[in-house]
């Protein structure tokens, strides 16, 4: 499609510019023009690597990529960055030597005219491969274009520099080559931070914060646990994980899932898989010992029981009728809360064997603190929900 077609396009051009490039470079002893074509030279293969990445990542997924192919453009994006970086070093390397062994280039018109042509077509790929890559929504593409205007300027850098050879200046022939080595490991550093960003799965800060707004306003999810997005800019994966009450039917459930799915992919075009996790909103039901008249007394042995469901803001009192009891009192009151469907229990203190019973029937014990059992419940609305 568009953007392999525009690879194998570039890659063609490049082709063409290298074989000018360097023959004009070698036949009037320019190391800026040499490295001008050493420079497409490096475009070509970049081009290739784009092209494969490309073609690779529309692979669909498989068992052994459950997630799809999508990293292969960054993988080809990170190997051009690779690629320019050296090349930069090496073409400053040989620039610095040009100069201090005094290698003094020939002036020849033609080779003006090889610089100028390849800026100008520079240009033309350049416009091109940007703008099919922002079409398409491929990285790896719009990074082959900026490195493409890269290119311009580095052809235009070597028309001044044979300009001012023409008139004597033949050290400003290796300065332009070293002015345009750090043009290229200028590009190479940005391509290889974004193409790392994407392959480390670099938080979108605002992606997050958008599908969070979206899916807050779905009819039904009390909470939203996790957002998280991965891939690149042209395929993303969301993962999403959200909170319900308890008592929601699957049937709901399922319904409240594909509405946040369909939501997501109507706002953001470019997820190509949404994961949807669904945890219930656990209740939390609290038992707090008292002696009848509101005042908290820290024992699991203790006449009454305020059973507050902390979730729905309802609360009642309970007459404990174990109390007393001679044999059996721990399993007989985890039983009692049990059926009252506590799941926590704040006490003072408390025997290993009542702890032990009540850990069996899914009761965590607490330790709470205040005179009355208003002051253990405000305490524990504030400190302790979030950890239970």
């Amino acid at each position: 499609m568009q953007e392999l077609r525009a690879g194998k396009i570039s890659a063609v051009a490049n082709v063409f510019l290298t074989i000018v490039k360097v023959f004009a470079g070698v036949f009037v002893n320019s190391t800026a023009l040499i490295a001008d074509g050493i420079h497409s030279l490096i475009d070509i293969l970049g081009s290739v690597l784009v092209w494969m990445g490309i073609k690779i990542s529309r692979k669909p997924p498989d068992e052994l990529h459950p997630y799809g192919h999508i990293k292969a453009e960054s993988l080809a994006e990170l190997s051009v960055g690779l690629i320019i970086v050296f090349s930069s070093l090496a073409i400053m390397h040989e620039a610095i030597l040009s100069l201090i062994e005094r290698s003094i280039p020939e002036f020849e018109f033609y080779a003006l005219g090889v610089a100028l042509l390849s800026a100008v077509v520079n240009e033309i790929l350049a416009r091109y491969k940007i703008r099919v890559g922002l079409e398409t929504k491929s990285s790896s593409l719009i990074a082959e274009g900026k490195h493409s205007r890269v290119d311009v300027l580095s052809s235009l850098s070597v028309f001044v520099g044979l300009t001012f050879v023409r008139f004597g200046y033949w050290w400003l022939d290796p300065i332009v080559a070293i002015v345009i080595s750090v043009l290229i490991l200028q590009t190479g550093l940005g391509i290889l931070k974004n193409s790392i960003d994407s392959l480390m799965d670099k938080v979108d800060l605002e992606m997050i914060v958008k599908i969070r707004f979206i899916v807050e306003r779905v009819e039904g999810v009390e909470g939203v646990e996790f957002v998280g997005v991965r891939g690149t800019w042209k395929a993303k994966i969301v993962e999403v994980q959200i909170s319900v009450n308890p008592g929601m039917s699957a049937e709901t459930i399922d319904v409240v899932e594909r509405e946040i799915e369909e939501r997501i992919r109507h706002a953001i075009p470019e997820v190509v898989r949404i994961v949807v996790v669904t945890k219930v909103k656990r209740q939390i039901v609290v038992a707090i010992p008292e002696d009848g008249y509101g005042f908290y007394t820290g024992e699991i042995d203790s006449p009454y029981f305020t059973i507050a469901n902390i979730s729905k803001e309802e609360t009642y009192r309970v007459e404990n009728p174990h109390y007393g009891a001679e044999r059996m009192k721990g399993f007989l009151i985890a039983e009692f809360l049990k059926d009252h469907n506590v799941n926590v229990l704040i006490v003072n203190r408390i025997g290993e064997g009542a702890r032990s019973h009540l850990k069996s029937k899914g009761i965590i014990v607490r330790f709470g603190e205040g005179e009355r059992v208003e002051d253990v419940l405000s305490l524990l609305k504030d400190h302790e929900r979030t950890r239970l």
